[in-house]
């Protein structure tokens, strides 16, 4: 007989929950909630300010570009090596790479970039023209250390 008890109390407590569960289900659907509907003006307005902004950043970024194709990449700071990689084409990162490749023969040193996730090829020349190539697969937010033998 103790066995049969803990199953009435298991039974209870499922009616119980039940029962509560179906208050809350009719609470719920008494509450009525009256989304605002959207103005066709507002739309419009907001349709042509963001329109203004891309048009704006278009430029914008054309005369980033325009402005860093002039300048020697040893130059640039690191967060414009970044700002470059990261906003600007793949071929615009491709670019400064390359020239950073070249530029990194006449000192060995650490070297951090960020690039748009795809397949890059990454050479590494020596002062006495000895070069070591590594082809990485870069995904969204995955790093790679790369170590070449020159």
């Amino acid at each position: 007989m103790a066995s049969g008890r803990p199953a009435r109390q298991t039974c209870g407590i499922a009616q119980r929950t039940a029962g509560l569960a179906q208050e809350v289900l009719e609470r719920a659907k008494r509450r009525k909630v009256s989304w605002p509907e959207p103005v066709e003006e507002d739309s419009e307005r907001l349709n042509a300010a963001f329109a203004s902004i891309v048009e704006f950043m278009s430029r914008t970024t054309k005369e980033c570009e325009k402005y860093y194709s002039y300048v020697p990449a040893s130059r640039c700071q690191e967060n414009e090596i970044k700002h470059i990689c990261r906003y600007h084409s793949r071929h615009a990162a491709e670019n400064l790479l390359q020239t950073l490749g070249q530029e990194a023969r006449k000192a060995s040193k650490d070297l951090y970039i960020e690039v748009s996730p795809g397949t890059y090829s990454v050479t590494a020349t020596s002062e006495d023209m000895v070069k070591d190539t590594h082809v990485v697969d870069v995904n969204a937010g995955q790093s790679i250390d790369l170590t070449f033998s020159i």
